[in-house]
């Protein structure tokens, strides 16, 4: 990716991570965001924050592991 195809998805995204919508770089590389990727395909899906790139990372980039934490923290709120 060059620097211009990512100031181009920066902005696209509004300048802030594709997930949390922060645009706090502070646990990310310098002051960029993460490129994420499919590590399958190579394609990039969007630029995110530290937190979410290694949340992603964390579950192997599996929806069904999201999907069960979120009904984990549902089932368990408040």
């Amino acid at each position: 990716m060059t620097m211009e195809e990512y100031d181009t998805l920066l902005e696209k995204q509004g300048g802030v991570c594709a997930v949390c919508g922060t645009d706090d770089t502070t646990y990310s590389r310098g002051n960029y965001f993460h490129v994420d990727h499919n590590h399958t395909t190579g394609k990039v899906r969007g630029l995110l924050c530290g937190h979410c790139n290694l949340a992603i990372g964390q579950v192997k980039e599996d929806p069904q592991i999201i999907h069960n934490m979120i009904s984990y923290l549902e089932k368990y709120k408040g």
